[in-house]
């Protein structure tokens, strides 16, 4: 049985079983979802880097953001904009500053102007969702970071099934960008009316 708490203007939710056993079961085996190495095309284009096979060119307005769609095959074409501070990087996003998400069938790509880091979501085979950042610093040699709580901490509820996957829901969001909450919100999928996408 499942429950939601609203805690501090955060939504939580609960799964009985798992919230009881204190262990999430992708964690067990055969998954082992946080120490599993992952193999998807973002670890791949580590591995690339890392051999010195492929180069990240670091642009002056943009980051590695060109250079990383262009290696994981994502066309620019794909852009779509969240006008909602509803991410890692909320305090960035505002209507008049969207996060810019690009994506292909394997990867998702998260972009805020001027922005610490780049978010990277990849399908990974064996482990489903796998969540890195790239810094946006032109200093220092290209690294897809794993990570792990910081992003399943909104990535793993009822909302993708108790594992860590992708999530899009349609808010309404003030006018910076803060979701109104009160006016509720609907997780996107091929089923979700028209009239319930993107606020209507």
């Amino acid at each position: 049985m499942s429950r939601a708490v609203l805690v501090g203007g955060l939504l939580l939710t609960l799964t009985s079983p798992t919230f009881a056993s204190g262990v999430d079961t992708f964690e067990r085996d055969p998954v082992r979802y946080s120490t599993a190495e992952p193999d998807n095309v973002v670890s791949r284009l580590q591995n690339r880097l890392d051999a010195g096979k492929a180069k990240l060119d670091f642009d002056a307005e943009t980051g590695f953001l060109k250079a990383a769609l262009r290696e994981l095959k994502v066309p620019v074409s794909s852009q779509m904009l969240v006008f909602s501070k509803t991410s890692l990087q909320r305090q960035r996003i505002a209507p008049r500053t969207p996060r810019a998400i690009y994506f292909n069938d394997d990867v998702y790509v998260g972009y805020c102007r001027q922005g610490d880091v780049m978010e990277v979501s990849a399908v990974d085979p064996k482990l489903g969702t796998v969540f890195y950042t790239l810094d946006q610093d032109g200093d220092s040699r290209p690294r897809f970071t794993r990570q792990t709580d910081n992003c399943t901490l909104c990535h793993h509820s009822s909302q993708t099934q108790g594992v860590p996957g992708h999530v899009v829901r349609s808010v309404f969001a003030d006018a910076e960008g803060h979701p109104i909450l009160s006016e509720g919100s609907y997780r996107v999928d091929q089923s979700t009316p028209l009239e319930r996408r993107w606020g209507g």
